[in-house]
């Protein structure tokens, strides 16, 4: 559900008519007799940061460690999503140019797919007012773990939507806050900010109730170069440039820098695919009580693809759901 307010004359009252369409889609026509009129976005997402040195001492204290995920009882699990056929591959075109992206580790390990089974429809794509897109993951209840360079830091509205497929989704949300260790703008991810590129928005509705949530746990060294069952899902645009459909990728390599073993990790893949888009898209693994994300799509190079993670990503996730329950 979107939540809209409409601004008319004192003692002129809309009224509001809805046509169910086509696909499950609905619309809504609000009329106002008399005066001007104008549609206002929802309010600003308040943005939250919390010092590296506060997030630290919850984690030393006990208050942060592997957060439980969810799968409410009417949801029907899956291992594996229900994959979609792969549609022919886009382009980059400038004229009689014509080129593929350099960013994806042949052969492109992405698949596209949808299911809304449990957990492939806790997938989120984020949209800011500045026309930007990115990728999320319900981690609590009201809440939404992405990057932090998907947010609009310069203030603005945030919309989520619940696995954006071909202009529809399962659900809409506005958001109410959005929680940080540090504000990372789009395009300007330094060296020394790339280990903290998460953040968790706040729903105005608790979508996690319905769609269930991934949990969250701190990404072990150990696992370096394993060639664990590492699971990503996002929304890249090197296949739409609007981020329609949804791509999932499987058995990948990560491996966490060695100058970087503090609590803010940086993780790095050479067999993980990325794209713009993608960013804020959940690294995850399933244990035995379902998934839990390690990290976030944070960046792409020609060498590497990176992942933000560490103990302060469950850390800044516990804050905002103790906060915000």
């Amino acid at each position: 559900m979107a939540t809209y307010e409409v601004l008319t004359e004192r003692g002129s009252e809309p009224r509001v008519e809805a046509t169910q369409l086509e696909g499950g889609r609905w619309q809504v026509r609000v009329a106002v007799e008399g005066g001007e009129r104008s549609l206002i976005r929802p309010a600003a997402v308040e943005p939250v940061i919390i010092p590296r040195d506060e997030l630290a001492a919850d984690v030393l204290a006990g208050r942060a460690g592997a957060l439980h995920p969810s799968l409410p009882e009417h949801l029907e699990f899956a291992v594996v999503p229900e994959l979609l056929e792969r549609a022919e591959k886009f382009r980059i075109r400038f004229g009689d140019l014509h080129y593929t992206p350099t960013t994806i580790f042949q052969p492109d390990g992405r698949k596209p797919y949808y299911d809304e089974r449990y957990p492939w429809r806790c997938l989120v794509r984020v949209t800011t007012p500045g026309g930007w897109t990115g990728s999320g993951v319900l981690i609590g209840p009201r809440h939404v773990l992405t990057a932090s360079h998907c947010i609009d830091w310069t203030p603005g509205w945030a919309q989520v939507d619940v696995l954006f497929t071909n202009s529809l989704s399962l659900a809409q949300s506005g958001a109410t806050h959005a929680y940080a260790e540090t504000k990372v703008a789009p395009g300007q991810i330094s060296d020394a900010d790339s280990d903290e590129d998460y953040a968790v928005i706040v729903l105005d509705q608790r979508l996690g109730d319905r769609f269930g949530w991934l949990g969250a746990r701190t990404y072990d060294s150990d696992w370096d170069d394993e060639q664990l069952a590492w699971r990503s899902i996002g929304y890249p645009q090197d296949w739409s440039a609007t981020g329609q459909t949804a791509a999932y990728q499987r058995d990948f390599l990560l491996n966490e820098l060695g100058a970087d073993l503090g609590s803010a990790r940086l993780i790095r893949s050479d067999t993980f695919d990325n794209w713009p888009g993608q960013s804020g898209s959940p690294i995850f693994g399933f244990w035995s009580d379902g998934p839990y994300a390690v990290g976030v799509v944070s960046g792409q190079g020609a060498d590497y693809n990176y992942i933000s993670g560490g103990s302060l990503l469950a850390s800044i996730v516990q804050r905002a759901r103790n906060d915000h329950p």
